[in-house]
């Protein structure tokens, strides 16, 4: 096995660990029944900067 596959395959691991532990927390945040507002970035994220008019 290359580094590079060995590189790739702990990138993965750690993805998939992150996404495990994360789940849950994504789970009981959206069932929450108040509004978390536009501030929220789990809601409302904001990957791309606002425009400027």
């Amino acid at each position: 096995m290359s580094a590079l596959e060995y590189a790739i395959g702990w990138v993965l691991v750690v993805i998939t660990l992150a996404l495990i532990v994360a789940t849950p927390f994504a789970l009981v945040h959206a069932r929450t029944t108040h509004d978390h507002g536009p501030d929220c970035w789990w809601c409302h994220p904001h990957l791309l900067p606002r425009k400027k008019r």
